[in-house]
């Protein structure tokens, strides 16, 4: 008597297990349904970036050149030829295209006692470079703002021998963007510093 008006719980119709049931499954259904919307705009996000002709940024600046001797007052830049450069020396100095941070490295020994300066930009003074080993080798880097029209340059004073006697060992320079910035098109360079002072 005590169970006759009690049905068992499977067999109970109004059991809220099923309606349970569904709307877990259609919660799931919902939660599939934006997933896979997700997934296809990022994946059509991805074929129109790839699609797209992106804009070309301009390389990063660099170069890195041989240092084997003095002329002029100033330690001679050769550049290598290089695919990866995208600087080039003129009038041994270092052509400066594009605004930002760079860093230069200079390195070699000299069989005298020298003093070095770098110079990059005519209204600034220049920078005197500590030296090692009683003057005779030279291991730096520095990192500056550069701009369109700069140009890097090094000058040299032994004080009891020539420029052009100077005998230099393992040179090397090395002038690297570090930051993006403003770049001048191609061959501007060329006719702004006929146009304008430095």
């Amino acid at each position: 008597m005590e169970g006759e008006g009690v049905q068992p719980l499977d067999e109970n119709p109004e059991n809220g297990s099923r309606p349970r049931f569904k709307w877990k499954k259609t919660l799931r259904l919902v939660v599939s349904g934006i997933k896979g919307a997700g997934m296809l705009l990022c994946l059509i996000y991805v074929c129109l970036q790839l699609s797209s002709s992106p804009a070309k940024d301009p390389p990063i600046q660099s170069l890195r050149a041989a240092v084997p001797r003095c002329e002029n007052g100033q330690l001679f830049i050769s550049s290598y030829k290089n695919e990866y450069q995208t600087m080039e020396v003129k009038n041994n100095s270092v052509v400066i295209n594009c605004d930002g941070l760079y860093l230069i490295y200079l390195k070699g020994s000299f069989f005298q006692e020298v003093k070095i300066n770098l110079h990059f930009r005519e209204d600034h003074n220049s920078i005197s470079i500590p030296m090692l080993n009683n003057g005779r080798r030279v291991v730096f880097t520095v990192v500056t703002s550069l701009a369109f029209k700069d140009k890097v340059y090094l000058t040299v004073n032994a004080s009891d021998t020539l420029c052009e006697h100077l005998q230099i060992n393992d040179g090397d320079l090395i002038v690297v963007q570090l930051t993006p910035g403003y770049c001048a098109p191609e061959g501007s360079y060329h006719s702004t510093v006929n146009q304008v002072p430095l």
